[in-house]
Order: C-alpha cells, then structure tokens, then sequence
C-alpha cells in the first residue's frame, strides 16, 4: 500500500482472534471510511483534482494554460419550465443531468461546472489528440438522451389520454418537461485550474473560447440546430476521424467580439438523413452568394433548401440587396 499510494482492505479471514488482528480490523474500517470520503469528494471535482490532492496531500491554488475543447450545453425555455414545475424542477434535472454527465465522462471528457440548466464540460484534460471528437460525440449523444427523454413523457400522455383528457394545468407540466437543449463546442488555449482563496476554491476553466462555446450554443436557437462548433473544432475533428460531416452555417461576429467566426454544424454520416445532403448543398450554394453579395441568388437558393437555418438569412436580408461594403460577416447583437 505504501509503494501504490493506495489505502486497500486487509484480508482477515484467516487471522488469529489477537490484538494485531483487532488492529488490522480497525484499519480497515479507517480504510473503507477514506474511500469513501474519496468517492465522495470525487462527485463534486474531476478525477484528475482527486487524484492530485490524493497523491500530494494538499490543493493548491494553481493552473496553466492548456490546449483544450469546451462543450457548453444549455436548456432551453428553462424560465417557462421553471415557472411551472416550481421545486419538482430539480428532479427533472436530475433526471437530464444523470444523463448528461455519462455522456461527457464515457467520452473522457469532464465538469467543469453545473450552473442551473447548464453544463459546461472540458475535454483533454487527460491530453487526448481527439479530444474535439469526444466533445462532438458527447454532444450528440446528449442531443439522443434527451430526444429519448421526451419521447418518454409523449408516450406517457398518450397512455393517460387513453383513459381521459389531460387537464389545462396537467398541459402545462407537460409541455414543461419536454426538455431541449442547445450544444456549443469551441477550443484552443485556455486557463485550466484552481482558482480563488485559501478557505475556498473551484477548478475551473477560463478563456475566450469557453466564452465563444457558450455563444455557439445560443446560436442554436437563432439557426434551429441541436449543435454548432467552431471552425477549431471541425479542423481538429477531421484530423482524426471523417465520421462527421461539418456543414459551413454562418460568419458571425457574436457580440462582445470584434471579429467574424464561421461557425460549422457536425452531420455524422451514419445517422444524417439522405435528403440533408442535397438540402445543404443548396444551402451552400446560397450561403455562397450570400457572402459574395448577390442576395437575389441567395434568397431563391435559401428557400429551395428546406432548411430551418435558410430562414434565419431570408429574415436577415428581406427584400434589400447587400449593403455598401458587405464583407459576408453579420454582427450579432444577442448573446
């Protein structure tokens, strides 16, 4: 144990009734107690602060720039569905959130933080190469579970109704607990660490792009997709794997940032739909004209695709031609 650093169970079975035998029991019994205090602590920090502390007794208020992927995903109209649930609100988290994180840890990503009804979670922290493909396969697995969720509640109503009409307050409980969510993915270089005083600390993550992961997932409400990433991701995605396909949505300049950022939606070739890839090839052909400023072109195309995105662009451009020294990016004035 003293070479392993690892407190473990004495086999007594076959030990004499002794004093060094009562002492080997009490060890035990101390041993069982620390692991479990371990197991404990390692449900509110990644495993990677657990083991540190474990290994040199002591935290330490200290971190370093590292080159990770963030996956910052939200639910949405969570005001509505608070208003409505009151405190029962916290079991459906529960229940969303069970999932979630086994999405993000059997993908070797980890929390960062739980903030209401969001989830940010850090991949690489382990150094993995393909930590940006963990972070879309964790996004798209969430996306899953939490379909597979509200099919559950639509199958549930549909039993009730076979015995009687739902009334207009059930209604709302309802609609309150089909849960969706938005998924934004960003990485590069950011601060992962300890941080805050001596009485109390958090590991946490800082950085541009962690705030850009959270921009990305508010834009999935703006363009109708469950996931967008960054141009970062999709790069050091298909370094690795061509599993997904990264359709171009948008250059945008989201707000607090003074730069354009094209913005990708991830289609896993296994489970796109046959017709996607003829609706974005038509996508792409508006969006095309679109940058290069021959609105008319790309008003026909955006409604030809049958796209819930191509909306946002036919909205945006109305029946105006590009303005003076259009340079394809659009300033978003929401976060």
């Amino acid at each position: 144990m003293q070479q392993n650093q690892k407190l473990e169970i004495i086999d007594l079975s076959s030990s004499p009734n002794d004093d060094i035998t009562y002492l080997a029991a009490s060890f035990n019994s101390l041993s069982s107690t620390i692991n479990n205090l371990l197991g404990i602590f390692q449900k509110f920090v990644s495993k990677d602060v657990v083991a540190k502390a474990y290994n040199e007794h002591q935290i330490r208020l200290e971190g370093k720039r590292r080159n990770l992927t963030i996956l910052f995903s939200d639910i949405k109209s969570f005001t509505y569905r608070t208003e409505t649930l009151g405190n029962d609100i916290i079991d459906l988290l529960n229940v969303h959130y069970d999932r979630v994180i086994h999405a993000v840890h059997e993908n070797r990503g980890v929390i960062g933080s739980i903030i209401g009804d969001a989830i940010l979670a850090i991949y690489g922290t382990a150094s993995s190469k393909k930590k940006s493909f963990e972070a879309v396969e964790s996004a798209w697995n969430i996306t899953r579970l939490t379909a597979q969720l509200r099919e559950k509640m639509i199958l549930r109503r549909t039993e009730i109704e076979k015995e009687r009409t739902l009334t207009e307050a059930e209604d709302r409980v309802f609609k309150a607990v089909l849960i969706d969510v938005g998924v934004g993915i960003d990485g590069g270089n950011v601060f992962y660490g300890n941080i805050g005083s001596d009485e109390h600390m958090t590991n946490t993550v800082i950085g541009d792009n962690v705030n850009s992961a959270s921009r990305l997932e508010g834009l999935t409400r703006i363009y109708h997709l469950p996931v967008i990433c960054s141009e970062y991701v999709k790069n050091e995605v298909e370094k690795f794997s061509d599993k997904y396909t990264f359709y171009e949505i948008d250059t945008v300049q989201v707000k607090g940032k003074t730069e354009g950022k094209k913005i990708f939606f991830p289609v896993s070739l296994e489970e796109g739909e046959p017709e996607l890839k003829t609706k974005f090839g038509l996508f792409e052909t508006a969006l095309s004209a679109y940058y290069s400023g021959d609105w008319n072109s790309a008003r026909k195309s955006f409604k030809d695709c049958g796209l819930e995105a191509a909306q946002v662009f036919l909205e945006r451009m109305g029946r105006l031609n590009a303005p003076d020294g259009w340079m394809g990016i659009w300033t978003m004035t929401t976060k």
